[in-house]
Parts: C-alpha cells; structure tokens; sequence
C-alpha cells in the first residue's frame, strides 16, 4: 500500500471518527443540567471517543492476552455508547420534524382559519358601521348640522378603514403560512417508519466500523519492507554479519555498528514475537549513544527482525 493511500484512508478515518465524537459529546453536554459538569464530561467524551478507535490497533497488533481482551472489551463498550449517540441524534431529528409538521398541518391550520374568520366577521362590522355612519350623516345634513355630519363620517371611517386594513392584512399573512404548512415536506417522509430506524442504525454502525478497520489494517510503509536477497546466495542463511576484529575507534564505527546489529538481531530471535525491545537499554546495555543505538535499530527493522509500533520496538 502506497504512502499516499495510506494517508488519504487515515485522513478518512480521522474525519468519520470525528463525526462520532462530537455526536457523543452533544449527547453527554444535552444529558447534564450544568453547564461546567457538561462540558467536563463533554470532553472526556470526546477522548475516550479517540481512544476507542485507536484501541483497535493497538490491541491488534501489539497487545496479547488478557490486555488485549480488555482493550477490546472497552472499545466495544464505547463503540455501543457513540453508535447510540449517533442513532439517536439522527432518529430525534426525524421524528420531531415528524410530530412538527403534524402539529403546524392540524393545529396550526386550524388556529389560523379561525382567526380568518373572525377578521372577516369583524370586516363585515365595519362595513356595517361605515354604512350605519352615513346615514346618520344625512339625516344631520336634512337637520343643517353640515359640520357634525363631516365630523361623524370622519371619525368612523377613519377608525373603520384602520381597522379592515389591518383585518385584510392578517387575512392575508394567515393565507401565506396556510399554504407554505401544506405545501411543506417533513425529514423522511418518504421512507416507511421501521426502514428509517433500520438506516440510522446502519449509518451509526458504519461510523463505528469503517475507522475501526482504516487504523487497523493501514500499515506504514515502512514496516512493509523486506530483506533484500540475492538471487544467487538463496540457499545461503537470510541474515550474515561477519564478525570484525578492528578496535573501536572513530575511524571504525560503521564497523562496529555490524556487531552490535548482530547481538541485536540474536537477542530478537531469542525473544517470543510482539516481545518489546527498548531503545535505551540496549544502548546502555551496548555501551553506545542513543543516536547510534536509533541507526542500529532502523537497520533491524529494515531486515524484518523487528518492528516500531505505538509503544516503542518489538521483536516480530
């Protein structure tokens, strides 16, 4: 696998596995009345959401036995816990946009229609009262009281005209949301209630699943390679380092670094497989510098004799 490949695929893993995390965390933050309690266990969420995913490989190709019985039980644990998260965000949005739309297309609709009616109940009033006003606005005109009946008709009409305005407008405002309820779509609507469940429950699963098998099986390039051997020495053992007499000098180095690879790849045979082999120790234990003992341990694991994993050096 290309290092390319390898990137983009843990670049993947690492954008699904942070969908999940922040749905937990939502979900923990929505579970807590306060605030700072909230946001701690948030974020507490969010980093056993991480480890969750990075327990996968770990357990897999480091840890044995009951540790890694463990690891794994936990990673399951905290896989049910984010997928529960996950299909639950995604079922709540569903079914409130359900149970919203049933309340806006029932009681909503109905409110408004009767608020209609009652606007064109109080226009009808109006119209009545405008009506009613100008005949008593004559019979102030056949008496010659001129000025009271311009002042009665102005009053009214004024007051009434304010009034069938404003009515005319509700009416109208009442009509457009009337409309936009019904022509309205809820989340799902097409899909029956238990295919719905049955899709969120997949989506959930794939989230937990899908990074879980990324970081597992992407292997770095590096511990891909293999000894390169001669076509025409096959038959003679994979690993020979001759033995040096030269002292160990300066001049000598590259020399010397042969014979402790050579104690270095004894000791990983001698050892059972996934056994670590610590850097420092060795150094110690070989009486070199850490920069050396680095150098020795790149060549070892270049022949396939060990392996860097997440905790340090291990012998394959």
């Amino acid at each position: 696998m290309s290092k390319k490949l390898s990137a983009l695929l843990v670049a993947i893993a690492f954008l699904l596995s942070s969908v999940t995390a922040i749905s937990v965390a939502l979900a923990i933050y929505a579970l807590i009345d306060d605030k700072s309690l909230a946001l701690l266990f948030a974020s507490a969420a969010v980093l056993l959401d991480i480890f969750k995913y990075l327990a996968w490989p770990v357990a897999i190709r480091v840890l044995r036995g009951s540790t890694a019985a463990l690891t794994i039980t936990c990673a399951l644990m905290l896989s049910v816990v984010s997928g529960w998260a996950t299909y639950d965000r995604l079922m709540s949005s569903i079914t409130i946009s359900k149970a919203t739309h049933d309340v806006m297309t029932t009681d909503r609709v109905q409110a408004l229609t009767s608020l209609a009616q009652q606007d064109s109940l109080l226009i009808s009033q109006l119209d009545t009262e405008i009506s009613d006003a100008k005949v008593q606005a004559n019979e102030l005109r056949a008496r010659g009281m001129v000025s009271k009946a311009l002042e009665l008709e102005e009053s009214v009409a004024a007051r009434a005209s304010s009034q069938r305005a404003a009515a005319i407008t509700r009416i109208n405002e009442g009509s457009l949301e009337i409309a936009h309820i019904k022509s309205s779509v809820t989340k799902a609507a097409s899909l029956p209630e238990l295919l719905a469940h049955f899709l969120c429950l997949g989506f959930a699963m794939s989230l937990e699943i899908v990074p879980a098998l990324i970081l597992s099986g992407v292997r770095s390039s590096g511990r891909s390679i293999k000894p390169v051997v001669d076509s025409e020495d096959s038959a003679s053992p994979p690993l020979v380092i001759e033995q040096l007499e030269t002292p160990k000098t300066p001049e000598t180095l590259l020399d010397t670094n042969a014979e402790i690879l050579k104690t270095l790849v004894d000791q990983a045979k001698t050892t059972m497989p996934g056994t670590p082999i610590k850097l420092k120790e060795f150094a110690k234990t070989s009486r070199i510098g850490n920069l050396r003992a680095c150098e020795i341990f790149r060549n070892a694991e270049a022949l396939g004799v060990i392996k860097k994993t997440t905790i340090g050096y291990v012998s394959t």
